[in-house]
């Protein structure tokens, strides 16, 4: 907004004019602020969405069969249940130990004694 022209110059009206000209762009920035600090948790909350849907692109078939997992074990017996359980925590050291390592480009050359 330009600055206030010199009030000395002015009559009562054109002050009054300009100083609700002040008013209404003070509220102006005043919502606009609000607004950011209402969208804030809103734009977090994309962002985290945008960062887990690509960190998960190259898991989708692991996700997959984790979901149908929980179905079956959501949806099936008592029994059913605590036997799911059992290889899914025998499962899981396993998964995580295949996710943190690259893939190997072939399997290592076999050692020889007379290396050592």
């Amino acid at each position: 907004m330009s600055e206030m022209p010199d009030a000395r110059n002015l009559t009562r009206t054109e002050l009054r004019k300009a100083i609700i000209r002040l008013r209404l762009e003070m509220q102006r920035q005043q919502i606009r602020q609000e607004g950011e600090l209402l969208l804030q948790p809103l734009k977090q909350a994309r962002s985290l969405g945008q960062n887990l849907r690509s960190g998960l692109s190259g898991s989708a078939p692991l996700w997959g069969a984790g979901g149908a997992a929980a179905l079956a074990l959501l949806l099936g017996r008592k029994r059913r249940w605590s036997r799911l359980l059992r290889v899914g925590i025998a499962l899981v050291p396993i998964i995580l130990q295949m996710r943190s390592k690259p893939d190997p480009q072939g399997p290592p050359a076999p050692r020889r004694a007379s290396d050592d």
